[in-house]
């Protein structure tokens, strides 16, 4: 069994989703339950994120499902933020991590990003309701 994953990966056959997919990138993933949480690549950017299904039990009822759409980027990444940085942290190169988004794993996980996640999570909660 398999405990590593690739972190950025070009498909080379039709993603599962609904979205016309080109690469997906692992933003978090467990070796021994494979749960995780992956963002989905098109030809113009990021297209929304799979995620397993123990950890849909996390989101807010409305999205609870495998695909969640761009829209709710912020949301997803408030809930699985701290999941998301140990997991990048550990297994993915500072250089790899870059080229993917621009910016360092200490700038991308700044308090300034992760309070913004947390307001517009507050926001999508107070509005859904």
């Amino acid at each position: 069994m398999s405990t590593a994953i690739e972190f950025y990966k070009i498909y080379t056959r039709q993603s599962r989703s609904s979205w016309a997919d080109r690469a997906r990138v692992v933003l978090t993933f467990d070796a021994e339950s494979k749960q995780g949480v992956y963002l989905h690549l098109g030809d113009f950017g990021i297209n929304g994120f799979s995620i397993s299904k123990q950890l849909q039990t996390l989101l807010p009822n409305s999205l609870q499902q495998q695909y969640v759409d761009v829209a709710h980027i912020d949301i997803v990444m408030h809930i699985f933020n701290k999941k998301i940085e140990f997991y990048c942290k550990e297994h993915v190169i500072e250089s790899a991590f870059k080229e993917v988004f621009f910016l360092n794993q200490d700038a991308f996980f700044s308090n300034s990003t992760k309070n913004q996640w947390e307001m517009s999570y507050h926001s999508f909660i107070e509005h859904s309701e």
